[in-house]
């Protein structure tokens, strides 16, 4: 686990876990007790999911995408941030599968490397498609594409949903400053607190989280930014009540039995 007490701002995390993925803990004390899956769930960590998406299909994206920004600009006078819908945002057909297959295969990652997770979050759904899957809901306006210029950031804020996936499409030589920062649980609030960490991701690398996660999109200085951000929970279901036997999968690390009340009142605090 890399510890968010041990980066800089600055800091660009490789993995630490295995090739795939890494976790960056936020809140240590809690993390320590809990395996990776739990410590998510719990928003006590981030997981990063590196090289999701391969560079060619970043670059194709975000042509996409910055041009449909561009659009959307000119007709409502828009600087700094341009958040629409996926569905709204893109004409071509194409670029809107493209964006399905890269949170289907965040979805397998999930399903894959952290499998007490996905049943707890999401029991016996079917992946099958996730933009037009009727049995999720997600945050407003979402799935959608953030196109980030010159100023343009995302206030501090907690998703509500059981898992957020954020994909960064961009070269880090395209713009300055950006990255998504985080807090713990314990730093108060987040407007009168410095971040805990400041996440700046290669391009392709997703991060993914719970809905109790504080967290803000940093000002851009100089270029532009696109990331696809879903969050989403099963539809009809409380988001912070896990599906079934929580967080127990004999495969992963079992350190503390994981009950409905305790991951209720972990989810509480």
């Amino acid at each position: 686990r890399v510890l968010a007490s041990s980066l800089g701002d600055d800091a660009l995390l490789t993995a630490r876990e295995c090739p795939a993925w890494s976790e960056v803990v936020l809140d240590r004390e809690r993390a320590a007790e809990l395996p990776s899956a739990a410590a998510v769930a719990h928003g006590c960590s981030v997981v990063q999911v590196h090289a999701l998406a391969s560079a060619s299909e970043c670059r194709s994206l975000c042509a996409a995408a910055s041009a449909a920004a561009k659009r959307v600009r000119r007709a409502d006078c828009l600087i700094g941030l341009v958040r629409a819908p996926i569905v709204d945002l893109f004409d071509s057909q194409s670029d809107i599968d493209a964006c399905e297959a890269l949170l289907q295969r965040c979805v397998r990652f999930v399903q894959a490397q952290l499998p007490s997770l996905a049943k707890a979050l999401f029991g016996e759904v079917s992946f099958e498609t996730v933009l037009r899957n009727s049995d999720l809901v997600f945050s407003p306006g979402e799935p959608a594409l953030n196109v980030y210029t010159q100023g343009g950031c995302f206030t501090p804020h907690e998703d509500e949903q059981s898992l957020t996936c954020l994909l960064n499409l961009s070269d880090a030589g395209s713009y300055d400053g950006g990255g998504t920062a985080f807090w713990s649980s314990k730093e108060g609030l987040a407007v009168a607190t410095p971040p805990s960490v400041v996440l700046r991701t290669p391009a392709g690398t997703a991060l993914l989280f719970g809905g109790t996660v504080t967290h803000a999109g940093q000002p851009i200085r100089r270029g532009e930014r696109c990331v696809l951000v879903a969050s989403f929970s099963t539809a009809g279901h409380d988001c912070f009540v896990p599906h079934g036997e929580a967080l127990l999968d004999a495969s992963e690390p079992r350190t503390e039995e994981c009950s409905l009340d305790a991951l209720c009142a972990a989810l509480a605090l």
